[in-house]
């Protein structure tokens, strides 16, 4: 899979897992905003960030990047999400492991190694 396929794989993961939770989910139109998905449950919304972690092969172990990046053949950037861009960060690994980590406890915001003890508790 490419990027991209990786990127859908891990969204369509997102909503089974919020839609087997109870929850509503909410698809914003276009890919312009920080978030990918809204989730709704007992009339509180959350914005949530999807995010495919790789698995690096040298030291097994998955990590996903914290930022945006886009541009096209001539042009390329990449910029890091603000503290209040989103609610929930959920994260879907190569090895299948599903994570909702809440945005306001991830403090490094480059690259995370999802399966650190850090964010074990945040396994679905």
């Amino acid at each position: 899979m490419n990027t991209k396929e990786r990127g859908d794989h891990a969204v369509g993961q997102a909503i089974n897992f919020f839609m087997n939770h109870g929850y509503e989910v909410c698809l914003p139109i276009g890919d312009k905003r920080d978030f990918d998905l809204v989730v709704e449950k007992d009339g509180a919304l959350q914005k949530v960030q999807v995010k495919y972690a790789g698995l690096y092969v040298a030291s097994g172990v998955c990590k996903v990047g914290l930022r945006i990046t886009g541009g096209n053949q001539s042009f390329t950037y990449s910029k890091k999400y603000k503290k209040d861009a989103f609610d929930l960060l959920f994260v879907y690994t190569a090895k299948g492991e599903k994570y909702l980590v809440p945005w306001k406890k991830v403090t490094f915001r480059n690259e995370l190694s999802i399966e650190s003890e850090k964010y074990r508790i945040y396994r679905c």
